[in-house]
């Protein structure tokens, strides 16, 4: 089996898309290539920046639209396909976005959702992918007996080809998941695999040696008494990116749409040219935005009209405003109306069902259950750590308000409480200071009760190390439960910029907002935690630019015992001095700011 697996950086970069001249004629249809400039731009950026240069890679799609239009014959596709697979080969790919669609796919490859049924004599089998299989089940399964007569030793494998890895760049994970399928189905006499999934198809072609790979809908269109249920008016087709080379496939699935007594527009964007739904190339976990920006020109001028198309994926993802049937929703109805796709998560109770029944089959056949680790086991547990992390912090909250707790809290109150701990009375201060930021609680009681309980200088040690405790852990709390999605939901924006931004200079941004005291501590935890900025930055600008405050707070809270005696001590006055120095910050900010050019 063929690997794909390639390594450009062993070679100099000049021999990478040695024709490509930069002419631009692929940036008018790509949002990704327009906002980052050719691929030979983008080859060039491997000599000066190849991290970034790695990490565009993956917001390119795959789909090969610019592969279709280069005019030297050049595939940029491949090229970007071969950075992600030094990045991932490297180490230096981020997958964590991508947990979901992996996690997804190990459960496509797993024992409770796997299952092969080769009838004796088997040599062809149908191969209907996991989108299918599951939004439209009852439909795969009559698809698959459809084709039982005409070739009644047809099998039927409900497994996944692993294109998401693939595309991914995981190309060691793809190579062991799709290879032991493809050696399982070589040694039990299977030589034709029939697929209803462009994907699938692609993936079977590109890798499945010693394997005929057909579309159902070749078949389907070669059988003249085969009949779909009636349509009317103008519906236009859209090409599913993976095939836009597959011009049979093309012509197929316009042959059984034009069955129905639909009327075909074509448009300018199908075929060779056709546009990606933004479900290619996984983008739309790290880039929404390119994502959104293709279905909408797909869109475009034309709300009014319905849409065919050939793959489930595309007709998800391209639903909503427009009406988007499959194929197959036109055939196999006895006469009904168009059935409706489901949606997830019902999907994977259908697909369930879905085994069953192939399971409950009587006759003898060759079974089996697959299992292959995809490493899905992570991806699961953080989502249902993160889910509990959440419930608790929430939980605990509502807890302390409920119990009336917030509402006692006061420096007096603080320090009786603490107190009670004696020469554990520090250790339980600190604990309580780096727990209050992830719980919403008012700082400032604690500060000016450290004073009253220490004295300053143990005081100051107190509060210096439990602010910065609770803010480094509120700050690691929220990049955990929201970073990745926040990071994806940005992606291609102005505001990955200004992140990216934030990410090189964030000590200047957390050492600007600590010195200035009009923003929110316990909201700035959160907020940083959200971006970029390096922990290491953000621990040390924290400590550094919270001390001229805290010093401040802490001599002044010290001193409060003796003035209410009537006695005015030097850290009272050097407090004293210190808050007013503390508090002409946001002044002297303001007039650097418009004084700066």
């Amino acid at each position: 089996m063929k690997t794909g697996s390639l390594r450009f950086f062993s070679a100099p970069s000049q021999t990478l898309l040695p024709r490509c001249t930069g002419c631009g004629k692929c940036l008018s249809g790509c949002a990704f290539l327009k906002e980052h400039g050719s691929p030979l731009q983008i080859r060039e950026l491997l000599e000066t920046r190849p991290e970034e240069a790695l990490r565009l890679a993956f917001l390119c799609s795959l789909c090969g639209l610019c592969t279709a239009v280069c005019p030297e014959g050049e595939d940029p596709a491949s090229f970007f396909l071969a950075l992600r697979q030094e990045a991932v080969g490297g180490g230096k790919a981020d997958l964590s976005p991508y947990t979901r669609l992996l996690a997804y796919e190990a459960r496509g490859v797993s024992r409770r959702f796997t299952w092969s049924h080769l009838p004796e004599g088997c040599d062809t089998v149908f191969f209907p992918g996991c989108g299918l299989s599951g939004t439209r089940s009852d439909k795969t399964f009559r698809v698959w007996q459809y084709l039982r007569e005409t070739i009644p030793q047809a099998g039927l494998v409900l497994d996944c080809c692993t294109k998401p890895s693939h595309d991914l760049g995981r190309q060691g994970a793809f190579d062991a998941a799709f290879g032991e399928l493809h050696r399982w189905l070589l040694d039990h006499g299977v030589r034709r695999v029939v697929v209803a999934c462009p994907n699938c198809f692609k993936v079977f072609h590109q890798y499945g040696t010693g394997l005929e790979t057909r579309s159902v809908y070749e078949l389907m269109a070669e059988d003249p008494d085969l009949a779909p249920s009636p349509v009317t008016g103008a519906h236009r087709m859209h090409d599913p990116c993976a095939v836009r080379f597959e011009e049979g496939i093309q012509g197929a699935s316009r042959a059984l749409a034009l069955r129905s007594g639909a009327v075909l527009v074509e448009s300018a964007r199908s075929g060779r040219r056709t546009l990606c739904c933004g479900e290619g190339g996984a983008v739309e976990a790290v880039c929404p935005g390119y994502a959104e920006s293709w279905r909408t020109r797909i869109r475009k001028g034309q709300d009014t009209d319905p849409m065919f198309t050939y793959c489930s994926g595309c007709a998800s993802r391209l639903g909503g405003s427009v009406r988007v049937h499959h194929i197959l929703d036109l055939y196999f109805n006895d006469g009904g109306e168009l059935p409706g796709a489901t949606k997830s998560p019902v999907t994977y109770l259908n697909r369930l069902r879905l085994k069953g029944r192939v399971k409950k089959l009587s006759e003898s056949a060759v079974t089996r259950e697959r299992h292959i680790p995809m490493g899905d086991g992570t991806p699961k547990r953080r989502l249902w750590l993160k889910v509990l992390i959440l419930l608790a912090l929430i939980g605990a909250a509502a807890g302390l308000k409920l119990s009336g707790f917030t509402d006692s809290l006061s420096p007096d109150a603080v320090r009786q409480w603490v107190e009670g701990y004696g020469l554990a009375a520090p250790i339980i201060f600190v604990a309580l200071y780096c727990i209050a930021p992830c719980l919403l609680l008012p700082a400032s009681p604690l500060t000016l009760a450290a004073g009253l309980l220490f004295g300053p200088a143990l005081g100051l040690a107190c509060t210096m190390v439990g602010a910065t405790g609770g803010a480094t852990l509120a700050f690691l709390v929220s990049r955990y439960l929201a970073g990745d999605c926040v990071r994806g939901k940005v992606a291609g924006t102005g505001l990955e910029r200004l992140d990216r931004k934030v990410a090189e200079e964030g000590w200047k941004a957390v050492a600007f907002t600590r010195l200035v005291p009009v923003f929110p501590f316990f909201l700035l935890n959160y907020a940083f935690g959200l971006t970029r900025v390096r922990l290491s930055h953000y621990v040390a600008a924290t400590f550094v630019c919270m001390f001229p405050a805290t010093l401040a707070f802490i001599l002044f809270s010290s001193s409060l015992l003796d003035l209410l005696q009537g006695r005015i001590t030097a850290p009272f006055v050097g407090g004293l001095l210190l808050l007013c120095a503390v508090g002409t910050i946001p002044l002297l900010v303001k007039r650097f700011w418009k004084k700066a050019p």
